[in-house]
């Protein structure tokens, strides 16, 4: 009998309802996880993408992530993570395509020029994640996502002095390496 009363509706297993205490969490921290992604990532639009992409990860671990001591910072190094691959993974996808008149969007100029006053920054923190990854993290958390010490340092898990101590040390590299070279003279002094 079809449609019948008693007729099951079941839905197929990747179609089951979303744990509600998953979908809380992310509704609770998606404002943080968009923030991260931004960034990493300057677009808005690329950055909720990214945010997506983290979500389906975050929940395909979920069982992993909420038994985790420390959930949100798990978490937030999964969007951290996927965030930074993100054009990594298109660009592979990309690679893959066979490309339709008109589809593919190439940058203009207008759009380079637009990036262009991020450039030095970018190599500058790319740089510090070298260097110091741990100073490079305190000063994103401190600056971009606009933490408090002690948020940075249980998101760490270091001491609040040990994450002041590293945002202070981390923007001097950072103005050090944004800073141009002076000049030198070209005879002796």
């Amino acid at each position: 009998m079809n449609g019948g009363p008693h007729e099951s509706h079941e839905l197929a297993p990747e179609q089951q309802p979303m744990d509600a205490e998953f979908r809380d969490f992310l509704i609770r921290h998606k404002g943080e996880f968009l923030r991260i992604a931004i960034s990493h990532l300057r677009d808005l639009f690329d950055a909720d993408e990214a945010v997506l992409d983290a979500a389906l990860k975050i929940h395909n671990k979920w069982p992993k992530i909420k038994a985790h001591n420390n959930p949100l910072a798990l978490a937030r190094r999964i969007v951290h993570a996927t965030s930074i691959d993100f054009y990594r993974r298109r660009a592979r996808l990309v690679s893959r395509e066979i490309p339709h008149s008109g589809l593919l969007h190439a940058p203009t100029a207008d759009d380079l020029l637009e990036l262009r006053g991020y450039d030095r920054l970018d190599r500058a923190r790319a740089i510090l994640q070298d260097r110091a990854p741990k100073q490079a993290e305190c000063v994103r958390l401190r600056y971009i996502e606009e933490m408090e010490f002690a948020e940075i340092a249980h998101q760490l898990s270091i001491t609040p002095n040990a994450a002041k101590t590293n945002v202070h040390l981390g923007l001097k590299a950072l103005q050090a390496l944004m800073t141009p070279p002076e000049p030198r003279n070209g005879g002796d002094s």
